[in-house]
Order: structure tokens, then C-alpha cells, then sequence
């Protein structure tokens, strides 16, 4: 099965220090070389250490800064119930704009179990997507031969310039511990992606002792 290892993220996979919560997740240190005398190594999810050594980049790099979010796997469904089927309207919402529409569907995105959205990750999504691919997964996704079907990825990461604060580029990036398989409506969702033209793929996590 193919398993989506590219384009390069430029991070380390490697993780050290599994252990298992007591709610089920598993955990590891922060830093890939999990030395256990830093008290600031704390051990965080595999979705949220990805995450964390992405943002990490911004350090590294004089005009660009990395950030992203984790993804709801009802995203595009939440975005959907609170803001309506109008998706080119979406793209012109502001940030508060989106935010009084996601109060205002608070109960209807109780019934369903969605999550709310802050209207500033919205605008992330909305901008780093562009027009026309943020309509190609908002009907992908809330169109009745899709209903029952996920796969949406963990991570939606994105690249920004410092200086025009314009997104140069994103990914979306499924997180996997070393033998956790993809399931069959992730791999068509990364396939779906890919197709077009959205740079998608796992990040399989390396254990070290």
C-alpha cells in the first residue's frame, strides 16, 4: 500500500519515551532526543509532537513562519452546518463574521458532536486553500455518496511569509506510530488530494529507545 511519504517536511520523525495514558492515547517526549533530566520535554500526542517541531521551524528560517492546526474529522462538515452551502461566500467572511456564524450554530453542531471553529483558523484554511479547492473538499465531503466517510487528515500545516503574512504554501500530513495502518477512507482521501494538487501524505513515526 502506498504510503504517502512525500514532499518532505524537514522535521524529525523520531521519537522517544512511548508510554500509555491512561485514557489510551499514546505519548512520547517532545524532543526527538528525549532526554528525561529536561524538565521542558514534556510527552504530547504523535499529532500534536508533529505539530510542535513543525512550529519549531519558524526558528530556523529569517523570512518564514510554520504553523497549522489539528483537523477535526468533521471539518468540513462543521464548517458546513455553521456557515452554510454558499462556499464562495465563506471565503469572503471575515474572521468575525465566522466566529458570530459558529455561535450562532452552536446547537446545531451539538446535535451533530462538531466541533466550533475560531474564525482566524477558518481564514488559515480558506486562504492557503484557495477558492477553488476549499469547494472541491466542501462538496467532497457533504455530499450524500460521501456520508458515513472521514479520512480527513490530522494536520493541516502551512507555511507563511514573515513580512506580506501571505501562505506560500500548505500540507496536510496523517500522523501514524510505526505500525498503525492507514484505513481504506485515508488512503482515499490522501489519493483524493494528491489528484488535486494538494501536497498530502503521512508521517510515520520511528521509535528509539
Amino acid at each position: 500500500m502506498c504510503e504517502f511519504n512525500s514532499p518532505a517536511l524537514r522535521i524529525s520523525n523520531i521519537v522517544k519515551g512511548r508510554e500509555r495514558r491512561p485514557d489510551g492515547r499514546v505519548v512520547y517526549y517532545l524532543d526527538p532526543l528525549g532526554e528525561n533530566g529536561d524538565p521542558a520535554n514534556k510527552k504530547l500526542i504523535p499529532e500534536k509532537i508533529v505539530l510542535q517541531r513543525w512550529k519549531l521551524r519558524s526558528n530556523e528560517s529569517e523570512s518564514m513562519d510554520f504553523s497549522g492546526m489539528r483537523l477535526s474529522p468533521n471539518i468540513w462538515r462543521s464548517l458546513h452546518v455553521a456557515l452554510g452551502s454558499d462556499y464562495r461566500q465563506i471565503i469572503e467572511m471575515t474572521e468575525e463574521e465566522i466566529d458570530a456564524n459558529f455561535d450562532k450554530a452552536g446547537p446545531d453542531l451539538t446535535k451533530s458532536n462538531f466541533k466550533k471553529m475560531a474564525g482566524s483558523k477558518v481564514k488559515k484554511i480558506t486562504d492557503g486553500l484557495g477558492l477553488n479547492d476549499f469547494i472541491k473538499l466542501m462538496e467532497r465531503h457533504n455530499s450524500l455518496e460521501h456520508a458515513g466517510i472521514f479520512g480527513t487528515p490530522d494536520l493541516f500545516l502551512y507555511a507563511q511569509n514573515r513580512l506580506t503574512k501571505e501562505i506560500e504554501y500548505i500540507r496536510f500530513v496523517e500522523v501514524k506510530k510505526p505500525d498503525e495502518p492507514l484505513r481504506q477512507d485515508q488512503v482515499t482521501e490522501l489519493k483524493f488530494l494528491n489528484e488535486i494538487k494538494i501536497k498530502a501524505r503521512v508521517l510515520r513515526l520511528i521509535e528509539r529507545d
